[in-house]
């Protein structure tokens, strides 16, 4: 495992922007285009790919060390700026016939890092499909035959895995849809070195505490991870503890709302200041339970 090389990321970064304007090309000529992603590598970055082959294939660790993770975004991959991210300052594609998917071997808690990401970055997805351990290709098969009837429509394919962008090319030959479907071979890109990665994953791992906390980057000082020490029920606390403090503040609304149709707004109704009323709210609730 080594860091990729200038050479090497230069090559990535022509290789994306082929493909963008191959896309942009088909826009222009009044086609729609459709893009299913492979998350780990082409959208995000390689990192727990990576990890993963650490632990050599560990589910128990590789999860400890993902739930760890479940408030950190993974970072960017070599297609996410060019192309999956088109909204922005200025929409690279026009709305409406430029849309994309998702197709993921992730599952379980894991998933929760492709959501963060989406949010984190703002993306608009049509469908995101976690797998699991199951193969990719009845995916691209439901996504390819939900585009099938649209002769207009050319759909896209990145992965950095081989296998898999041939299970896509098979299926696209299944469907009859050659014509209009592109597989692509996302090279791999990575910031650091084994020594590096492993020091970040033992900093990841060795985090102690009860609330988040960041750990460096050994491969760049200036650029850092959260981490949740206790991982997936510091995860299920925080939730839960949010869900309970919006839910509090919906039924606050609600009441005062009533409140309000009641009695008049304040100023002009019963109540003349809103301590007036959150009052009356209070003893009104208080009443209720005794």
């Amino acid at each position: 495992m080594q860091r990729s090389t200038e050479f090497e990321i230069q090559a990535a970064n022509d290789l994306v922007a082929v493909v963008k304007n191959e896309i942009e090309a088909l826009l222009r000529g009044g086609k729609k285009v459709h893009v299913i992603w492979d998350f780990d590598g082409p959208l995000s970055d390689s990192r727990s790919d990576d990890v993963s082959a650490l632990t050599r294939g560990d589910l128990v660790s590789f999860f400890d060390y993902e739930e760890r993770l479940l408030l950190q975004s993974p970072g960017a991959g070599p297609w996410l700026l060019p192309i999956a991210h088109y909204r922005g300052i200025s929409s690279h594609f026009p709305d409406g016939r430029f849309t994309q998917d998702i197709v993921t071997a992730r599952s379980s808690a894991l998933a929760m890092r492709v959501h963060i990401f989406c949010f984190a970055w703002h993306l608009t997805m049509r469908w995101t499909l976690f797998l699991g351990h199951q193969s990719k290709k009845e995916a691209y098969r439901i996504i390819l035959r939900s585009l099938k009837d649209d002769r207009d429509c050319h759909v896209f394919c990145v992965d950095d895995t081989a296998r898999h962008i041939a299970s896509f090319r098979e299926v696209a030959g299944e469907e009859d849809m050659r014509d209009r479907t592109h597989g692509i071979i996302s090279p791999v890109i990575r910031r650091y070195d084994e020594a590096e990665l492993r020091e970040y994953h033992a900093r990841v791992m060795g985090a102690k505490g009860h609330a988040p906390m960041r750990v460096r980057d050994p491969a760049c000082d200036h650029h850092g991870f959260l981490v949740m020490p206790n991982g997936l029920d510091q995860f299920r606390d925080m939730i839960n503890s949010l869900v309970d403090q919006k839910s509090g503040e919906g039924h606050a609304a609600e009441l005062r709302q009533a409140f309000v149709e009641a009695h008049g707004e304040i100023g002009e109704g019963r109540f003349r200041s809103e301590e007036e009323l959150q009052q009356a709210m209070r003893e009104f609730i208080v009443n209720m339970h005794t």
